[in-house]
């Protein structure tokens, strides 16, 4: 009965359905035997297949070409030289030297005042900043009026006291003769005691009287002596060679003994201070030679110009600076320097000759690679020698062992370096030898002291 109604309805919808204007064409239903369409899934594959083909036979192509190119010819490069420079190896005693940086002091300072009060009359040229001046110049003058005066009134009155010890000296001759007189008739017994004592109690009294006055003249005789040191103090003279700063004098104006009228610097002990690291100050005294005395250098550069000067170490710094990490070291420039051009305050550097290396090898320092190693040249390529060092500089080392004289030691760095490599010499100038009691030279610029180990 299902099947019957399901019929019906089918049927009833496809008449109602509207019919297409053109047939339409549907899949056809598949078989058993395979799907719809084979021949056109077939032309696919065949086309896909042509395209492999394709690319195959042009990949052999470019293959082929590739392999049958022909090559052309390699150049075979040479083995590259490096050119270098090398010092001879030879042994001697050597004396390097200590570089240290510092500043010029000056010996001693003076505080110029005057001595007595006054009104300046007259001022030397010299006596401005700047101006060098000798010992005994007079700088200035005071009116000396004041002064004169007080030196008469002075000598006035010792005067005085002289005439007055000569009236006292005539006193004291009649009571002397008085009592001798009275003592003789004493004795006799014409005299009698009470007079007698008066006597000698009035030439007494003289004596005294004497003494007094001449102690009076002692004390005027002082006030005349202080009057004429003042009126010798109106006249300002330097007290030794030097340098004027500070200057304030003018003429016209009164000073006092509280007033300043300039700083005078020496020129004749200049002393330049330096700080040397510990462990060299520990060498250097160290070496069995004294350090105090030990002659130095100090230099002062002025841009291209350069002023040398001769000078001794005279004294150690009385503590140990340990901000400053090292030892303090005074040393005096020779001479007085008034006609020179260096001043107190000017930075220098200052070389010491340090101990003395005995029986050693001096290298260049760039010679020293990786703090124990030295480059020579053997059959025209480097070779690796480990070595002794037996000090380090800036400009050089110093080393004990570990080459032998006439080697020749590579003194040029680069990247490249090490064993083997293939080198030209530029230039082979022999290492310093024998011939150095005198201290090695030691680079102009070295900021501070130099180390050893």
């Amino acid at each position: 009965m299902d099947s019957l109604d399901s019929f019906a309805r089918r049927e009833a919808y496809a008449q109602a359905a509207p019919v297409p204007a053109d047939p339409v064409d549907f899949p056809a239903p598949r078989t058993r035997r395979g799907r719809a369409g084979a021949p056109g899934l077939l032309r696919r594959w065949r086309r896909g297949l042509i395209a492999v083909g394709i690319l195959a036979v042009g990949v052999a192509g470019l293959v082929t070409f590739i392999a049958t190119k022909p090559e052309p010819a390699r150049e075979t490069k040479p083995e590259r030289e490096w050119a270098v420079d090398t010092v001879t190896v030879a042994r001697g005693d050597h004396r390097p030297e200590v570089v240290a940086l510092g500043t010029v002091l000056a010996g001693r300072t003076s505080e110029l005042r005057p001595l007595v009060s006054g009104t300046v009359l007259s001022v030397s040229p010299a006596l401005r900043d700047g101006g060098v001046v000798k010992e005994g110049e007079t700088l200035l003058s005071l009116d000396p009026v004041d002064h004169e005066l007080v030196l008469a009134q002075r000598r006035a009155d010792l005067d005085e006291a002289r005439a007055r010890l000569d009236e006292l000296r005539a006193n004291l001759k009649a009571h002397e003769r008085e009592a001798e007189r009275a003592e003789t008739l004493f004795k006799r017994g014409i005299v009698a005691a009470p007079r007698y004592e008066e006597t000698q109690n009035a030439y007494a009294a003289e004596q005294a009287r004497v003494r007094a006055q001449q102690a009076v003249i002692a004390r005027l005789q002082a006030a005349v002596k202080a009057a004429e040191t003042d009126l010798a103090r109106t006249t300002l003279v330097a007290p030794f060679d030097g340098f004027v700063g500070d200057a304030r004098a003018e003429a016209g104006m009164y000073l006092t003994p509280a007033d300043r009228v300039a700083v005078i610097s020496g020129a004749e002990r200049l002393e330049a201070k330096v700080t040397v690291p510990t462990d060299t100050y520990g060498r250097l005294v160290a070496s069995g030679e004294s350090l105090i005395g030990r002659e130095a250098r100090v230099v002062w550069s002025l841009g291209q110009n350069r002023l040398e000067f001769p000078a001794r170490v005279v004294r150690v710094d009385d503590r140990i600076d340990t901000a400053a990490g090292g030892v303090a070291l005074f040393v005096q420039l020779d001479g007085t320097l008034t006609g020179q051009a260096i001043r107190p305050g000017a930075f220098v550097s200052v070389t010491i000759p340090d101990r003395l290396y005995a029986d050693v090898i001096r290298l260049p320092a760039p010679a020293l690679h990786d703090g124990g190693t030295v480059y020579v040249i053997e059959d025209g390529r480097l070779a690796a020698r480990p070595v002794e060092v037996v000090a380090v500089k800036s400009d050089a080392v110093y080393l004990s062992g570990g080459l032998q004289p006439g080697d020749r030691a590579v003194v040029t760095r680069f990247q490249e370096i090490g064993p083997g490599l293939k080198v030209t010499t530029r230039s082979a100038p022999a290492a310093e030898g024998p011939a150095a009691p005198k201290a090695e030279d030691a680079p102009k610029d070295a900021p501070k002291a130099e180390d050893a180990p």
